[in-house]
């Protein structure tokens, strides 16, 4: 068997620029990963819920116990995350990849930055 390609050599950047696995981007890269998950695990949205229901119902009671509006700061941002967790499965189920991008980060980056003031409010009160 030779070792050397017995395929004219002018063909192989042609087929390794068109190549599924080729990623050429950050965006494409985060897309294939969203994309990926969303449809190879459909209980993604319902552990998305779970958390953010986990979060909310963590500021209610520390309100609640601490006497303070202070740990309700997060709740507008978990609003604007169930708003998207809404969009996510709707975006899903109309398999429009985009969208369902765009939706993903707004959850991610609103929860997140819910999450972030849940610990400064910790910290304030602490």
């Amino acid at each position: 068997m030779p070792l050397t390609p017995t395929k004219d050599e002018n063909e192989a950047p042609e087929l390794a620029a068109t190549s599924p696995r080729e990623v050429r981007g950050l965006v494409e890269l985060t897309e294939r990963i969203i994309l990926g998950a969303y449809r190879g695990h459909p209980w993604i949205p319902r552990a998305l819920t779970i958390v953010l229901g986990v979060l909310v119902v963590t500021c209610l009671v520390a309100g609640v116990v601490r006497l303070s509006l202070l740990p309700l700061i997060p709740l507008p941002l978990f609003a604007v995350s169930a708003y998207a967790l809404v969009r996510i499965k709707a975006a899903r189920a109309a398999e429009t990849d985009r969208s369902l991008v765009a939706w993903t980060g707004l959850y991610t980056g609103a929860t997140l930055t819910g999450f972030w003031l849940i610990s400064m409010a910790g910290r304030w009160l602490g």
